[in-house]
């Protein structure tokens, strides 16, 4: 299996600020993006896709045969950082 390095870095660091429970789970970025790749090794061999905590397993097979697996943000949890960011600027703006 090829999981890719610089998209569950990225991914596992964005969850890891974006969302408040991963952060009470999880002890760092690096506990997280270990989560991910146990993920991927678990559930990414027969299916697709995965998600779960914010993240999300997108797998597919390469021109070889080779399973590739790639992480990305899940929508929401982006709106909703974004929105609370927002919100966060308006209050202190009113002050």
């Amino acid at each position: 299996m090829n999981i890719n390095d610089t998209d569950f870095d990225y991914t596992a660091k964005a969850v890891y600020l974006m969302n408040v429970s991963v952060r009470e789970s999880y002890d760092s970025w690096e506990d997280l993006r270990s989560f991910m790749v146990s993920m991927a090794y678990t559930y990414c061999h027969k299916s697709n896709s995965f998600s779960t905590s914010g993240f999300c397993l997108t797998a597919y097979d390469d021109q070889s045969g080779e399973r590739v697996v790639r992480a990305s943000v899940m929508s929401y949890l982006a709106f909703q950082y974004a929105e609370r960011t927002q919100r966060i600027k308006e209050l202190a703006g009113a002050l």
